[in-house]
């Protein structure tokens, strides 16, 4: 149990930041999701709570194939990726499914509600990064996403799983 709650607390802090600033900006940077993969592999493989490098690096993995496809087919960003990867570092390959299919069930109930309330989500903060006025291409406005950050989903439930587990004990 002593091995896990750091592990625990690490995994909150990475997926709050995520969540926070994908919120604000609509993006993950590279400064929370490359240092959380890092730190994971690192956890895994020195301390004495640890699985080992290879439930790290197959968690990594395992993260990382999970929204490939769908980033490639452009439902999501690299930053959403890049963040389950680094999750998948900390929780390994079985745990981060659990994540991902909580996060996924958290997004579902949350779509379901801005739909049935006949709302979009276009009340949310505008993204803080500037956008361009026009596209050089076609010289066209480019359409600002009005979708929920996939972090936020994807914290809750990485929460809600991370908080049972705590209470049953860790993995």
């Amino acid at each position: 149990m002593m091995g896990f709650v750091p592990l625990a607390v690490a995994v909150f802090a990475v997926t709050g930041a995520a969540a926070v600033t994908d919120w604000r900006m609509r993006r993950i940077p590279n400064w929370i999701t490359v240092p959380a993969a890092i730190l994971g592999v690192a956890y895994h493989a020195m301390f004495p709570g640890g699985s080992g490098i290879l439930f790290a690096l197959s968690g990594f993995a395992v993260g990382f194939l999970l929204l490939l496809l769908p980033y490639i087919l452009g439902g999501g960003g690299m930053g959403d990726v890049k963040l389950l990867a680094a999750l998948g570092s900390w929780l390994g390959p079985y745990w981060i499914l659990v994540a991902l299919a909580a996060g996924t069930v958290f997004a579902a109930v949350s779509a379901l509600v801005m739909l049935v309330m006949g709302k979009s989500v276009a009340w949310q903060p505008k993204p803080v990064v500037a956008l361009p006025a026009r596209n050089a291409r076609n010289g066209r406005k480019p359409r600002v996403k009005k979708a929920l950050p996939f972090a936020i989903p994807l914290a809750l439930g990485t929460w809600l799983m991370m908080g049972l587990l705590l209470v049953r004990g860790g993995f």
